[in-house]
């Protein structure tokens, strides 16, 4: 046994990781979640397919190549307390974690790396409150498996909005129209860029990120997000 196997071993005796979501301890090739709740993750497995319920939301309002999502998301269930501990209890590595395995089963799948992927990104007040964005390790995890680069620094929140929770459609729209710019000397020529975000919902602000950088001449290829939020 290396040194390397044998402190590794030490460590988990005497400081035990535990699952995110049911606190049961971690073996040592275990990543943030244990074997069982990985396996019970509502997974969509529909990113690639023409009409999966993601890309439906997109239908008509921006031209895209893809649009999915790795879970399912309900209220008062496990991807709800999944996404709360990446967004609320600064679980970043959690996001990557997620990230990877969202990546591993799209290349597995026959999916075309892109060149950059884009957070969403929050507004500068709510992300010095938060610590961190949770999209942006996210997007770290799925650009790992990807070989891509991962990039902050190409869209901006211009303003500070109300929570979208619990408002229609159009209010969310009206919400998130023009509050996403550029960053100045981003240039986008000849990068496919693929979006990323925590949830999609009504595709709100997602389609308010992809109309900014398409005016800006980047080339959207599609968006991935953690979760999809199923109405009732």
């Amino acid at each position: 046994m290396s040194w390397r196997l044998a402190l590794e071993d030490f460590q988990h005796l005497f400081y035990p990781r535990a699952c995110r979501l049911c606190d049961a301890a971690l073996m040592r090739k275990e990543e943030e979640l244990c074997l069982s709740c990985l396996y019970a993750l509502p997974r969509t497995r529909s990113t690639l397919q023409k009409d999966n319920p993601v890309a439906k939301v997109f239908h008509g309002r921006v031209p895209l190549d893809f649009a999915g999502s790795y879970l399912y998301f309900r209220h008062d269930s496990m991807v709800q307390k999944l996404l709360h501990q990446i967004k609320y209890r600064n679980k970043k590595e959690l996001a990557m974690a997620i990230g990877k395995l969202y990546a591993l089963e799209l290349m597995e799948e026959g999916f075309n790396a892109p060149d950059v992927i884009v957070p969403v990104p929050l507004h500068p007040r709510k992300e010095r409150q938060r610590g961190y964005n949770q999209s942006y390790y996210f997007g770290l995890g799925l650009a790992s498996v990807f070989g891509c680069e991962c990039s902050d620094n190409v869209l901006i929140r211009t303003a500070h909005t109300a929570t979208q929770t619990r408002r229609s459609r159009w209010s969310r729209w009206e919400n998130v129209a023009s509050v996403f710019d550029l960053k100045k000397g981003f240039l986008p020529e000849k990068k496919r860029i693929v979006l990323v975000d925590d949830v999609t919902t009504t595709g709100a602000t997602l389609e308010s990120c992809v109309r900014v950088l398409q005016q800006g001449n980047a080339s959207v290829s599609g968006i991935l997000t953690i979760a999809f939020a199923l109405r009732g």
